[in-house]
Parts: C-alpha cells; sequence; structure tokens
C-alpha cells in the first residue's frame, strides 16, 4: 500500500515538473516575442524616416529650383545640392536598412544582429564626418552667389526675396545642421538600446 501511494505521489510530482516546464518554455517564448517585437518597433522609425526622405527629395528639388532662378544661383550649385541630397538618401538606406531584416532579430541571429548594429554605428558616425562639413561649404557658397547677385540689376520683389533669402538661409542652415545632429544621435540612441536588449536577453538566456 505505501509502495502504491509512493508511485502515485512520484507521478504526480512528475507530471507536476512537466507542466512547470511547460509554462516555463512558453513564458520563454512569450518574453522572446515580446522582446522581438520591441527592437523591431525601434527600428520602424529609421524605415519610416527613410521613406519620409524619399518622398522629400522631389519637393526639395522643385522648391530649391524655383529659389535658384529667383535669386540667380548657379546650376552648379543646385546641382551640387541635389546630388549631395540623393547621395545622402541612399547611404541612409544602405547603411540602415539593406543590411537588417526581420530575421536579424530571431534567437539563432541575435549574436550577429549586434555585430551589425555596431557597425551600423561606425558608419553612421562616418557619413556625418562627411556630411557636415559638405552641408556648411554648400551654404557658404550658396550665400557667397547670392550676395553677389545683389550688385546685378533686379527687382524690388527680388532684391528683398534674397536679402531675406541670406538671413534665412543662415538661421535655416544652423537649425538644419542641429536637427540633422538630433536624428543622428536618436538613430545611434536607438542602436544602442537594442544592443542592450539583446545583451540582456541573451545573459538570462545563460543563467
Amino acid at each position: 500500500m505505501d509502495t502504491q501511494n509512493t508511485s502515485n505521489e512520484l507521478e504526480l510530482i512528475k507530471q507536476q515538473m512537466e507542466l512547470l516546464k511547460e509554462k516555463l518554455a512558453s513564458q520563454e517564448i512569450v518574453n522572446e516575442k515580446l522582446i522581438i517585437s520591441s527592437m523591431k518597433k525601434k527600428m520602424s522609425w529609421i524605415k519610416k524616416y527613410i521613406i519620409f526622405e524619399v518622398g522629400l527629395l522631389p519637393f526639395i528639388a522643385v522648391m530649391w529650383l524655383g529659389i535658384k532662378m529667383i535669386i540667380g544661383l548657379s546650376w552648379y550649385n543646385y546641382a551640387f545640392m541635389m546630388i549631395m541630397c540623393c547621395i545622402d538618401v541612399y547611404i541612409d538606406y544602405l547603411v540602415n536598412l539593406r543590411g537588417m531584416k526581420d530575421s536579424d532579430f530571431q534567437k539563432c541571429n541575435m549574436i550577429e544582429t549586434t555585430r551589425k548594429l555596431h557597425t551600423m554605428k561606425k558608419q553612421r558616425s562616418l557619413q556625418m564626418l562627411i556630411q557636415i562639413p559638405l552641408i556648411v561649404i554648400w551654404l557658404l557658397w550658396s550665400g557667397i552667389e547670392a550676395i553677389h547677385s545683389l550688385d546685378m540689376p533686379m527687382g524690388d520683389f527680388q532684391r528683398g526675396f534674397t536679402q531675406g533669402g541670406i538671413v534665412g538661409g543662415t538661421i535655416g542652415g544652423v537649425i538644419g545642421i542641429f536637427v540633422a545632429y538630433r536624428i543622428y544621435k536618436k538613430m545611434q540612441n536607438i542602436n544602442d538600446d537594442i544592443i542592450n536588449q539583446i545583451s540582456e536577453y541573451i545573459t538570462e538566456e545563460k543563467d
């Protein structure tokens, strides 16, 4: 009788252990899905920003063409600005989107994903080091051409627009560089958050 009771108790404990294992495995799957969903959500902001950049290009092309015609800036200036914008958007795409896939956020790929995120940060830093000086050069170039155009015969509207453009361009240039830096920092911080999240997840898995 005691043997029978002991056997029943052992069987009951075994069943409880199996239920506990299933519950832990289920909880682990839920946690993994939540972590992956969180990482994808953070990266989605960067994807939306790149799409926004692409959609903004035609507007910039038309707007700056109008400014060029009124102020009398050179076609070289216009071409330089447009080429710079197109290259910047393409590099943003290469750095932020092309190298990352949804499958990178799966459990088996998280170490490789961490490496990609570190590489992405380095590439963004290099992009900023090149981009900011080019923007400053273009702004100075545009300002010099605009100032020289004031020596040419022009109507009151055109003169007023040019003078306003010089002042507005200076202020806008400073604000634009600041905004570009803030966006850069936000992207870098997103990468850091995901890297830390992966690191914590891997550590918990080992424990």
